[in-house]
């Protein structure tokens, strides 16, 4: 931490997700705001370690790792796309329950964790199903489209983080979030419906939408991070502004 007043952006990547694009954000995020990345069992450099089965083990797991980091900053927000937006949700809601304060979470195209959307059953298909399934929905990773042996190598936690994402239900002791909820949705999204996203509403009184023209990923044509442009708008609020030199 480089401060106690740094803001801390913790982020959680969609299923089988790498890291890389949160990495990218750290070349032009305003000063003041530091990335952190959870190291997961089942990517990069613990590829080989079975992923984790479900959200609340991620949010357990995450909340030790990071135990320290969370234990020295004031200013804590968290983000996440897809499956990474049920886990920073989950582990944001059980820092609140223990008294930590949380300043925000970004949330992009997830649906509400109160809103389950009709099972696929990932873990049941074969390869060659699981990766027709996705890329017909838009719910493919364009960085691992064409990369068939870095697919192989993804595929368990691929299929372990669909169904923890599938299968997750806030639980009953989560109270509603007390800080606000940044929501990112898709209008081309094939994979959350519109409804379902909106749905967020239930878990903050305070709830920010915005739609983005692009599909499950938030990338444009050209491959501009569109999540990450608007999230810098919103990340403007949490920022402060340096005081004003008084000095006669």
């Amino acid at each position: 931490m480089s401060g106690l007043r740094t803001l801390t952006l913790v982020c959680f990547p969609h299923a089988g997700g790498g890291l890389g694009r949160y990495r990218s954000w750290r070349e032009d995020l305003p000063d003041g705001v530091e990335v952190v990345l959870p190291d997961l069992p089942g990517r990069e450099g613990r590829l080989f370690d079975e992923p984790l089965p479900d959200v609340a083990s991620v949010s357990a797991y995450a909340m030790r790792t990071l135990a320290a980091e969370i234990a020295r900053t004031e200013r804590l927000v968290f983000a996440g796309i897809s499956y990474g937006a049920l886990v920073a949700y989950d582990m944001a809601a059980r820092l609140e329950a223990s008294g930590k304060r949380v300043e925000a979470v970004f949330a992009a195209s997830q649906r509400a964790p109160s809103t389950p959307l009709p099972p696929i059953d990932w873990r049941s298909m074969g390869d060659a199903e699981l990766l027709g399934e996705l890329a017909g929905i838009g719910g493919l990773s364009p960085d691992l489209t064409d990369e068939e042996e870095l697919l192989e190598l993804f595929l368990p936690t691929i299929r372990a983080e669909l169904h923890a994402s599938e299968s997750y239900l806030k639980p009953e002791t989560h109270d509603r979030l007390r800080c606000p909820v940044f929501l990112y949705h898709g209008t081309e999204d094939a994979v959350i419906p519109a409804s379902s996203a909106l749905a967020w509403r239930d878990e903050t009184d305070r709830l920010s939408w915005r739609s983005l023209k692009a599909a499950h990923f938030l990338t444009g044509p050209d491959g501009t991070d569109l999540w990450y442009e608007a999230l810098l708008q919103d990340l403007a609020l949490c920022t402060p502004r340096p005081a004003l030199d008084r000095t006669p």
